[in-house]
């Protein structure tokens, strides 16, 4: 395997943690700044990861380069 590779598969790899970061980030900070509970950020959490699940199958339905993304964009 070269090194090339095996960069190439770490990024694979490492894309659903970076989707969830990316993702977990903004409702966080919402819900610290609101003075909301925690648990606020979880359901928005779990929401924004269900829209980017459903956009990217959309997307590899319709063959729609832009949708395979979903919202993270990578």
């Amino acid at each position: 395997m070269t090194n090339q590779n095996i960069w190439k598969t770490l990024f694979e790899a490492a894309k659903e943690p970076l989707r969830l970061l990316v993702l977990s980030v903004l409702p966080v900070l919402i819900v610290s700044l609101n003075e909301l509970p925690y648990e606020w950020a979880g359901v928005a959490i779990v929401l924004l990861r269900l829209l980017d699940s459903v956009l990217h199958e959309v997307g590899k339905e319709t063959e729609n380069k832009t949708l395979i993304k979903g919202l993270t964009r990578f």
